[in-house]
């Protein structure tokens, strides 16, 4: 056993206490203790603050990505809708553009004959059209004309220009100009499309 007691420390004697030091008054630990306040507070601030910071950058990063990606998503939704729009534009331009100028023709004759009427009495009338468009034109104006009105075939006019000549003047329908006014603004918004998506 007194191998064992050479290895460990003896405790039955008490130790030998250690010089005491100048005390603190009490005036003393309280400044000190308001000196370690203030340094705590002011450290927790300047984390608070941090922190603060630290998350606005953050915010301000995920709001500014998320302003990309939805600019991104509209961009990407609008040139979908081009692409998709573009065929049917190309039909209205050759398939329903033509077809409503067909149609619209002989009710603007009649419109304009119908407005004329009071002052025509007995003169005579004759309304001139492309010669593809009198099948389309002739029955409307018979059937909806209180007047006799002498249909012509002119082959000067283009599909969607009627002639009509009174005694005194002439009336120029154009409903080409118009249809070739659409076909150009679809033409040309389509080429704005393109290129739309073409730069991004």
């Amino acid at each position: 056993m007194s191998r064992l007691a050479a290895l460990l420390p003896d405790f039955s004697q008490p130790a030998p206490r250690a010089p005491v030091g100048p005390t603190l008054t009490e005036a003393e630990v309280d400044a000190c203790e308001a000196r370690a306040y203030e340094k705590g507070y002011r450290a927790g601030w300047d984390d608070a603050v941090a922190s603060r910071d630290a998350d606005h950058d953050r915010l301000s990063a995920d709001f500014a990505q998320n302003l990309k990606d939805l600019s991104f998503t509209y961009h990407e939704a609008y040139s979908h809708v081009l692409r998709a729009m573009t065929p049917l534009l190309e039909d209205l331009v050759t398939t329903i553009l033509p077809a409503a100028v067909d149609d619209a023709l002989a009710a603007h004759v009649v419109g304009e004959l119908q407005n004329q009427a009071d002052r025509l009495g007995s003169m005579s009338v004759k309304v001139s059209v492309a010669p593809e468009q009198l099948p389309l034109v002739e029955p409307v104006v018979m059937r909806d004309v209180g007047f006799p009105v002498e249909l012509l075939a002119d082959g000067a006019l283009t599909p969607g220009q009627a002639d009509i000549r009174l005694a005194d003047r002439e009336i120029r329908i154009d409903l080409g100009e118009i249809a070739e006014g659409i076909r150009i603004a679809i033409t040309e918004f389509n080429h704005a499309a393109q290129g739309a998506r073409a730069h991004g």
